[in-house]
């Protein structure tokens, strides 16, 4: 029994010792496989996201310059309408009346169109820009061994040495320094 005992002993103890000397080692292989990446950051940052913003700064100019030309239009319709009310026939008068409201409604329907079309240029440019991000992460994990890659936005706290947004927007930026938005109107549902 003896025998059996020192054996027994001998083993749970090279055990314990094998657990205790691989714990560091797992936890610093698993802190190793994991990433993090802030996804805003990189958003914020990237050439291509500069340049989306850019460009649709400039399409938001050139609108509200077109919407003001035909505000100013419509307002000095308005005061012509309001002189010519007391000289026009009332049957005349309404007609016109009609017809100015119906261009303020055009003008209305255009101005939503066009916001309509600058926010949905906006979403698609994010979106392009997001399936190459994401893609870039993934060659990142392959190439580093990264179980996981998890976005800064959905932790409490990481170590900095686990932040590889700076390596993405890195490759970001040589893969996507701009992107040409594309600005239309959206596909009715």
């Amino acid at each position: 029994m003896k025998t059996s005992t020192l054996k027994h002993t001998t083993l749970t103890l090279f055990a314990t010792a094998i657990f205790a000397f691989s714990t560091p080692v797992l936890a610093e292989d698993a802190k190793q496989s994991i990433a993090v990446v802030n996804i805003q950051y990189v958003m914020k940052e990237s050439t291509a996201a500069r340049n989306v913003r850019e460009q649709l700064e400039n399409k938001q100019k050139s609108f509200q310059a077109d919407i003001t030309k035909k505000e100013e239009a419509l307002q000095k319709e308005d005061k012509e309408l309001g002189k010519q009310k007391s000289v026009l026939a009332k049957a005349a008068f309404d007609e016109k009346l009609r017809a100015f409201r119906a261009k303020a409604t055009d003008v209305q329907k255009d101005v939503q169109s066009k916001k309509v079309m600058l926010d949905s240029a906006f979403e698609q440019a994010l979106n392009d820009i997001q399936k190459v991000v994401t893609d870039i992460i993934s060659d990142i994990s392959k190439e580093k061994g990264f179980a996981i890659a998890i976005p800064t936005s959905q932790i409490l706290f990481a170590d900095t040495k686990l932040d590889i947004s700076s390596d993405v927007l890195e490759r970001l930026n040589k893969k996507l320094p701009k992107l040409e938005v594309k600005f239309s109107a959206p596909e009715k549902k």
